[in-house]
């Protein structure tokens, strides 16, 4: 992504979000653009004020139960979000933050192919040719369709 697009897709989002604070889409989206363009920090904050203010969390993520101004995600939304900061955290090099997500991903009702997503990532940052094509076939059994990512 250009850096003029990517700064000006930021600024529009940053707007709205000042706008709706309680958007946890735009927060989602801006995350993703963030986490596209290297920004880890910012991609990890993002997600994690999405998973903090979407209420529905109730596992060693996060303890948050809601409160008056709490907004709720659908389950994909919000397993798409945990995906994303996985792969920020272990992109940033902080795996044991990354297999929290994992872990919560592999106990929810979302589909395995986040798990496997974030195994085969995890396998090619780690250099693991051979465990990055067994993770990845597991991956394509699991999912015929590429991911959104």
């Amino acid at each position: 992504m250009k850096r003029s697009v990517y700064l000006s897709l930021i600024k529009e989002l940053t707007i709205e979000i000042k706008a709706d604070k309680y958007s946890l889409i735009l927060l989602m989206q801006r995350g993703f653009i963030y986490l596209q363009n290297k920004n880890y920090q910012q991609a990890i904050d993002d997600f994690n004020t999405v998973i903090m203010r979407n209420g529905q969390i109730d596992t060693k993520i996060n303890s948050y139960r809601g409160g008056k101004e709490t907004y709720f995600l659908q389950k994909d939304n919000l397993y798409k979000t945990c995906l994303f900061r996985s792969l920020a955290f272990a992109l940033s090099g902080d795996f044991d933050k990354s297999s929290e997500d994992y872990t919560y991903l592999t106990k929810s009702d979302c589909g395995m192919e986040y798990p496997y997503f974030i195994f085969f990532a995890w396998a090619v940052l780690k250099e693991e040719t051979e465990k990055a094509i067994k993770c990845y076939s597991n991956l394509r059994n699991s999912t015929k369709e590429l991911m959104d990512f």
